[in-house]
């Protein structure tokens, strides 16, 4: 299991990543599949190169996940090595507690012995959201109020359901019919996750709510309700 970074001589972990450095969203049901790839380099040559995901501190992980396959290795030049990992992870093996940063922990041994292991890379683990939007009325008169409802949830990867995502920030953002997205303001979603705010009319255009994610469930934007101001 890993341990604290330990090195050996001249071998080195050059570079690693995973998911490309992107965060991985998952809902339900879903399995998702995504690599990582370390490089590493020793004046003798490389060995092999190991590597496997895990959560928690390191000396006493929470979760461990092992790569699918046998990784595929290139040869960068005769001291350096690149080898890509391919890791399935999905929402029928994750609990709602493994969400948030897991770590990628690289082994790199030289042909003479000498190695260089540590926690090289790191990967957001999200459970996946969905928000709604509905601005009313349709259509409105120039200078009255228009309302925007909708909700919030997000997937429980204990029972594969989607459930209310309560006291979250979400920003209610406005687009002209030519235009883009900028923020009006920001709600928070209430017990029930709940959203609703009032606006002025003012211009044609299409309004939604936007869920920028946090460190364990991913960003959501729901579809541009149209709203024809006269």
């Amino acid at each position: 299991m890993a341990t604290a970074e330990t090195r050996q001589g001249d071998t080195q972990i050059l570079a690693a990543s995973v998911n490309g450095g992107r965060p991985l969203v998952i809902g339900t049901p879903a399995e998702a599949s995504f690599s990582a790839t370390v490089t590493a380099s020793d004046p003798a040559g490389i060995d092999y190169i190991d590597a496997f995901l895990y959560r928690g501190p390191s000396t006493a992980p929470t979760g461990a996940l092992a790569a699918a396959t046998k990784p595929p290795c290139t040869a960068v030049s005769a001291s350096t090595t690149r080898c890509s990992f391919e890791f399935f992870m999905g929402e029928n093996w994750l609990h709602n507690g493994d969400a948030g940063t897991w770590r990628l922990y690289a082994d790199a041994t030289a042909l003479d012995g000498d190695h260089h292991r540590k926690a090289a890379a790191s990967l957001s683990v999200l459970r996946a959201s969905k928000v709604t939007a509905n601005a009313a009325p349709e259509p409105v008169t120039k200078g009255k109020p228009i309302t925007i409802t909708g909700t919030l949830s997000r997937v429980s990867w204990n029972d594969a359901k989607y459930y209310h995502y309560a006291g979250q920030p979400v920003r209610l953002q406005f687009r002209t019919p030519t235009g883009h997205y900028t923020t009006v303001k920001t709600v928070t979603t209430s017990s029930t996750g709940y959203l609703k705010t009032t606006v002025t009319a003012t211009r044609d255009g299409y309004w939604r709510y936007s869920f920028p994610g946090n460190t364990t469930t991913g960003a959501a934007n729901a579809p541009g309700d149209y709203v024809d101001v006269r």
